[in-house]
């Protein structure tokens, strides 16, 4: 397991969509100090993200997206999971909770995310 890309909750809205975009990801834990604070998600970008109707052009919207905070956006104390738990535990809580990513932490330090797509993966490799 590769360590997350995180972001810090004071970042821009424009940094979180480019690093998203970069890494081809869809989840971002929000760290502050060292400190799991928030995630936020590309969905959570669209919804607070400006749109066409507000603004004239791409510009205008991006020079708006660099004055809006993570903090804006992101969800506050996310649900998260323990390296060790069972790959249906994990499902469990995605399912439950109907959210794409989980952050795995252990003693307190982010270790991880477990998305939807990872679990997939995941059964399929166990049932080919």
């Amino acid at each position: 397991m590769s360590a997350p890309v995180t972001i810090n909750s004071d970042e821009s809205l424009q940094t979180a969509i480019e690093l998203l975009q970069k890494h081809n990801i869809r989840e971002l834990p929000v760290m502050d100090h060292g400190c799991l604070v928030g995630i936020v998600t590309d969905r959570d970008l669209r919804e607070i993200a400006p749109s066409y109707p507000l603004f004239r052009d791409q510009q205008e919207i991006r020079y708006h997206l660099q004055n809006l905070k993570v903090s804006k956006a992101m969800t506050v104390d996310p649900v998260t999971i323990n390296p060790q738990a069972p790959l249906l535990e994990a499902a469990t809580l995605l399912y439950t909770f109907r959210i794409g990513a989980l952050p795995v932490m252990q003693d307190k330090k982010l270790v991880g995310i477990i998305s939807v797509t990872d679990i997939l993966r995941a059964f399929i490799e166990q049932n080919q």
